[in-house]
C-alpha cells in the first residue's frame, strides 16, 4: 500500500504529514520557524534552521506513522507566499529569507501608488500590492542592499527553496508566480510589472515556470540521508498554501469558498476565471487545471489574537502555553457584542487589503467604557475576524460575475477547530460552515497533487473523492445572526470612519514630507 507525503511551510510553523491513499494523517510532526527581526518591521529566518527543521519533521512524521519509507510513492510541498528567497549560483543563501509578513518596503508602495504604478500593478496581475511581496523586495533591495541582488542567481519563494533542497532542480509553479506578482492571464511573470516597480535589472533571477502538479524534481541522495527515505522519490512543484488549502479541503469546483483562519484569514473563492473584481484589492492566484482563485483576506488572521494574549493576558495550561479552551469559556460567558466594543483587526504593520486597500491602516478598539472588561476585549476579537470575513465575502465576485455569499462556506486552518468560533461565523456570516476532517489541509493538497502523479490515485478527481470527509457543519442560529446584523453593521461605520482617518493622517504626513505644500 502506497503512501505520500505533503510539507506544508507555514509563516509560523513548518510541518510535515504521512498520509496513506484515503487520505488519513497516519504521522505528523511540526516545529516552530524563529522569527528574525533585525530591524523594526523586518521578518526574516534562516533559510538553513528553516531546511534542517523540514528534515527534521519529515523523519519525525515518518516514525510517527510506522510506514515503511519504501512505500512513499511521492511528495508535495505547500509554502507561504511572497516573500524573498535569494540564493547563488551555488545553491547557498545570500542572505536570510524575507517572509511576506516583512513591512521594510512599505514606504516604496507608498510612493508608487501616488505615481498611479499600483493600478497597471493590479491591472496585469489581480493582485493588490503589499511591502512584503517578491518584487516589492527586489526593488528594496535593488536600492537598499543591492549587492545582496548582485550575489544572487535565483530568487525564490518559500516553498520552491525547499524543494531545491529536497531535488537540487531549480523551478516555481503559476500559483506562486501569482504572488510574485506575474501576469495572471498568461500564468507567467511579467517583465512590464517588474519595470513598474523597479525591479526589472534582476528579472533574470526568476526562476523557471512549471506546472503545480508536475513532478519536478526526485529526491537527492543527500536528501535522503537528512530525511530517511529513500532517494529518487518523486516531488511535485507544488502549490502556495492558499491555494493548497483550497485543494486540500475539496474546494475546486467554481463557486466553491473557503476561508483559512490561520495567521491571516484568507477568504477566498475558486472561479473558472481570471475575475478581478472587487478592483484594487485582494488577490488572484492561478489554481491547477485552469481554476482561479481570487481571495480577499484579513492579513491580521489569528495573530490577532496572538497579540491579544500576550499585550492583555489570559489563561494559561500548565505547560506555559495558552489555554484556548478557558479563553473560548470566558468570551463565551460576554454577551454577542461584547458590551458595545468593536474591534479593527487591521493588526498587521502591513496594513489592509480587503475589503479596502490601505497600508496605513491600523487597528483600534472602538466603544470601550469603564465597564468594559479584558473578557469583553476578548470576545470582541473573536467577533471582529468574523466581522472581517463576512465583509470580505460580500465583495467577492460570485460565479458567473455575482456578488454575494456562497451557500456554504468551508473553514479551515487552526482557528477551525472550536466549535464556539465556528458557530460564531455561521451566525456573523449568516452561511452554513463545513469543517473538513483534516486540519492539514495545506499539507494534504499537495499531498494529492503527488498521489495523482504518481499513482496512488489515477487522476486528481479520485484523489478528491477518496480523502474528503466532513468533521462537523455548523448552521447559522436566527436569532443570533440577526443580533449580529446590527453589530455587522456598527463595524462597518466604525471601518469607514478609520479610512477618513488614515486618509487624514497621509495627507499630514504628506504636507510635512514637501514643506507644507500639500494641501
Amino acid at each position: 500500500m502506497g503512501h505520500v507525503i505533503g510539507i506544508d511551510k507555514g509563516t509560523s510553523f513548518v510541518k510535515a504529514v504521512v498520509f496513506d491513499a484515503a487520505g488519513r494523517a497516519l504521522g505528523l510532526a511540526s516545529a516552530r520557524v524563529a522569527v528574525l527581526s533585525p530591524e523594526p518591521g523586518w521578518h526574516e529566518e534562516d533559510p538553513e534552521a528553516s531546511w534542517a527543521l523540514t528534515e527534521r519533521v519529515i523523519r519525525e512524521a515518518m516514525a510517527q506513522s510506522g510506514v515503511d519509507p519504501a512505500s512513499v510513492m511521492g511528495i508535495g510541498i505547500a509554502g507561504h507566499m511572497g516573500g524573498l528567497w535569494l540564493i547563488d549560483g551555488a545553491g547557498k543563501p545570500v542572505r536570510n529569507a524575507i517572509c511576506w509578513p516583512d513591512a521594510r518596503a512599505q514606504a516604496l508602495q507608498i510612493g508608487l501608488e501616488q505615481t498611479g504604478a499600483l493600478e497597471r500593478a493590479f491591472a496585469i496581475s489581480g493582485n493588490g500590492m503589499m511591502p512584503g511581496i517578491s518584487v516589492m523586495l527586489m526593488a528594496w533591495l535593488s536600492r537598499h542592499e543591492p549587492e545582496s541582488l548582485a550575489r544572487s542567481r535565483y530568487a525564490l519563494c518559500a516553498k520552491d527553496y525547499l524543494r531545491f533542497r529536497l531535488t537540487g532542480e531549480i523551478a516555481t509553479d503559476p500559483s506562486d508566480v501569482s504572488f510574485v506578482p506575474g501576469d495572471i492571464d498568461a500564468r507567467d511573470f511579467s517583465p512590464e510589472l517588474m519595470r513598474l516597480c523597479g525591479a526589472d535589472a534582476w528579472a533574470d533571477r526568476l526562476p523557471p515556470v512549471i506546472a503545480s502538479e508536475a513532478i519536478a524534481g526526485r529526491l537527492t541522495p543527500a536528501a535522503a540521508v537528512g530525511t530517511g527515505l529513500p532517494a529518487g522519490i518523486p516531488v511535485v512543484t507544488g502549490l502556495g498554501d492558499a491555494c493548497a488549502n483550497a485543494l486540500g479541503t475539496g474546494c475546486v469546483a467554481p463557486g466553491q469558498s473557503v476561508t483559512v483562519l490561520g495567521t491571516s484569514c484568507l477568504n477566498s473563492r475558486v472561479l473558472d476565471r481570471a475575475s478581478r473584481q472587487p478592483e484594487g484589492m485582494g488577490f488572484l492566484f492561478a489554481m491547477p487545471f485552469g481554476r482561479y482563485l481570487r481571495i480577499l483576506p484579513n492579513t491580521s488572521g489569528t495573530i490577532t489574537m496572538d497579540w491579544f494574549l500576550e499585550s492583555f493576558g489570559g489563561p494559561r495550561r500548565a505547560d506555559g502555553a495558552w489555554d484556548f479552551a478557558a479563553a473560548e469559556a470566558l468570551a463565551g460567558a460576554i454577551p454577542r457584542g461584547a458590551g458595545g466594543v468593536i474591534l479593527l483587526p487591521y493588526i498587521n504593520g502591513s496594513g489592509v487589503l480587503a475589503p479596502f486597500h490601505d497600508a496605513r491602516a491600523r487597528g483600534a478598539f472602538f466603544g470601550a467604557s469603564s465597564q468594559t472588561s479584558r473578557d469583553h476585549l476578548l470576545r470582541a476579537v473573536y467577533e471582529a475576524l468574523c466581522y472581517s470575513t463576512r465583509d470580505c465575502l460580500a465583495a467577492m465576485p460570485g460565479q458567473p460575475g455575482q456578488s454575494g455569499p456562497s451557500e456554504r462556506l468551508t473553514l479551515t486552518g487552526g482557528g477551525s477547530r472550536s466549535a464556539f468560533w465556528a458557530q460564531m461565523f455561521a451566525d456573523i456570516c449568516r452561511v452554513g460552515i463545513d469543517v473538513t476532517d483534516t486540519a492539514e489541509s495545506g499539507a494534504l493538497g499537495v499531498a494529492m497533487l503527488a498521489g495523482a502523479a504518481t499513482g496512488l490515485w489515477s487522476d486528481l478527481e479520485e484523489a478528491l473523492g477518496a480523502t474528503q470527509r466532513r468533521a462537523a457543519s455548523y448552521e447559522p442560529d436566527p436569532v443570533a445572526a440577526a443580533d449580529y446584523d446590527d453589530w455587522f453593521g456598527l463595524y462597518r461605520e466604525v471601518s469607514a470612519m478609520s479610512r477618513r482617518h488614515f486618509a487624514a493622517r497621509a495627507a499630514l504626513s504628506l504636507a510635512d514630507a514637501t514643506g507644507g505644500q500639500a494641501a
